[in-house]
């Protein structure tokens, strides 16, 4: 594909305070769909463009403005619209533009970009006129999903590493590594729904979520070499689950601060985590023992 940029071109405008926002655009210009010429942020438009954005939507979704017709698409048709006239209606742009497809891609996307403050929380809380909207609606689009994955992927780490050590049945691996790492995310949204109000409760069970689909994902290497070489068992079982805590630390303490939290949160997190892991190792215990 090649980028091929006429006078008077359409312009893309992002929010410019969103990490992936940028990363995204940064990745169309270096495959050559979109010219940098062609890129806007919110931040350097005024004026009728500016207001005319507005109105087009790009607090939630990107904007593609033709600066002659004044007309205006958002979201995947806005960015078809614009990478089907940079690369001459390639073949790959009116597939993506069927129906079906363009609605799902249409899905997608809304998923990601009303809940983009949650899956790429800025360095600093931010509170402007470009914030997406927030509804409990647009953030189970976010949350049912990613909690779904996150537990099939527990479940079968557990049922690896029960089969590998011969510790029992694999669904018992898998339904106790899926309690194990579930009661901490529940103890820790149960506080939230009470303790927190409005948008800043669904905030915290959303970045509760991003957390711990992060941490399964990287069980996911640990599973597949339990089974392969069981041997190293016990180191890769370790390693796993120090990297996967590390990481979800990390996280959790950027998205306590993203949601305007305590420190406090961070460390009732880590107890809750760890205490609901050690209940689960006990109850085990217990029950091979009896």
């Amino acid at each position: 594909m090649t980028t091929t940029v006429s006078h008077a071109e359409k312009f893309l405008v992002y929010d410019g305070d969103c990490p992936m926002c940028r990363s995204t655009v940064a990745w169309l210009t270096r495959l050559r769909l979109v010219d940098p010429a062609q890129l806007r942020s919110n931040h350097v438009l005024e004026g009728a463009d500016l207001e005319t954005v507005r109105r087009a939507g790009i607090r939630n979704q990107l904007v593609v403005l033709d600066p002659e017709t004044r007309e205006t698409r958002a979201g995947t048709d806005g960015l078809l619209w614009i990478i089907g006239e940079n690369t001459g209606n390639h073949f790959l742009v009116r597939l993506l533009g069927l129906p079906g497809l363009r609605h799902l891609l249409r899905w997608g996307y809304e998923t990601i970009s009303y809940n983009r403050r949650v899956i790429s929380p800025p360095r600093s809380r931010i509170v402007c006129d470009c914030e997406p909207e927030v509804t409990l609606a647009r953030r189970m689009m976010l949350v049912v999903p990613a909690l779904v994955l996150a537990f099939v992927i527990l479940a079968l780490f557990g049922a690896a590493v029960f089969h590998g050590f011969n510790m029992g049945g694999m669904s018992d691996g898998a339904l106790l590594m899926a309690a194990a790492v579930g009661c901490g995310w529940l103890v820790m949204s149960a506080a939230g729904l009470v303790l927190l109000r409005g948008e800043q409760r669904i905030d915290y069970l959303a970045h509760l979520t991003m957390t711990l689909l992060a941490g399964s994902l990287v069980l996911v290497p640990g599973g597949l070499l339990v089974e392969l070489v069981p041997r190293a068992g016990l180191v890769v079982i370790a390693v796993s689950a120090l990297v996967s805590f590390a990481l979800m630390l990390s996280m959790q303490r950027r998205r306590v601060a993203a949601v305007g939290l305590s420190l406090r949160w961070l460390w009732a997190w880590s107890v809750a985590v760890a205490l609901g892991a050690v209940a689960v190792a006990f109850l085990y215990a217990s029950r091979m023992s009896a």
